[in-house]
């Protein structure tokens, strides 16, 4: 399959110092991408690493065309990786994953059908099993969506992380929103774009631990909220004066 095809599928993937698990990843991922039999890209955002990344990086491409590769200068964070992989993303539908395992690439095949067959311009994926999470992250993790959904004022996925599927139309609207601090988990459901769930249960992680700092704030045109988030754990809200409660 000739990379230059505009691919039907984008898969952005944030990376930051995960030299360990990007062997094991890319081979999980690059059989379920095969198996679609659509072209596809794969789009890697290294985020300034600092360790072997970029050399495990060029490895894979080298042996795997579809692979792609975006270097940011310093570390941005995450949400920014992800925001900087849509912009460039040329697929019809871009999923978006992480590279750590915990979310299994398997399941994009069940996104991609769905969102086809009932024509929906956003799949969450929905994490239905977190007992590889400790009784405090579950418990933090429940209080994070019951405040967001509270600050936001839309239907935000109970226990939906950044692992999701995007049409075209919804990833323009995302990259044309003036954010500069985003949180796609606030940003996706805000848009009120049609959507849906495919339920999975959440792994634990690969290899190594994760590199980000756990902490990201949002705004939303007109409607300012202020959200900050540690390991999945709220840490602090600040609803300014005239915004919803």
């Amino acid at each position: 399959m000739s990379v230059d095809v505009t691919p039907e599928l984008s898969v952005v993937v944030p990376v930051f110092n995960e030299q360990d698990v990007l062997p094991l990843f890319a081979g999980r991922l690059r059989p379920v991408l095969d198996g679609l039999g659509v072209p596809y890209e794969v789009l890697t955002v290294d985020d300034g690493s600092r360790d072997a990344t970029p050399a495990v990086l060029e490895g894979m491409r080298h042996a795997w065309p579809q692979l792609r590769i975006v270097r940011l200068r310093r570390n941005a964070g995450h949400q920014n990786a992800l925001t900087a992989g849509l912009h460039r993303a040329r697929g019809r539908y871009v999923v978006s994953i992480d590279v750590d395992l915990q979310d299994p690439p398997e399941v994009i095949a069940g996104m991609l059908r769905l969102a086809e067959t009932e024509q929906l311009d956003v799949v969450h994926g929905v994490r239905t099993d977190r007992s590889t999470d400790s009784p405090f992250k579950r418990w933090t993790a429940g209080l994070y969506y019951r405040l967001i959904r509270r600050v936001v004022g839309a239907a935000v996925p109970h226990n939906a992380g950044d692992f999701r599927l995007l049409s075209r139309t919804a990833v323009d609207a995302l990259t044309e929103l003036p954010e500069h601090l985003p949180v796609h988990r606030l940003l996706v459901p805000w848009l009120g774009l049609p959507s849906g769930e495919v339920p999975y249960a959440r792994e634990r992680r690969a290899a190594g631990r994760s590199k980000y700092p756990p902490a990201g704030f949002t705004s939303i045109q007109g409607r300012p909220a202020y959200v900050v988030t540690f390991d999945s754990a709220v840490t602090g809200v600040r609803v300014p004066a005239g915004a919803p409660s």
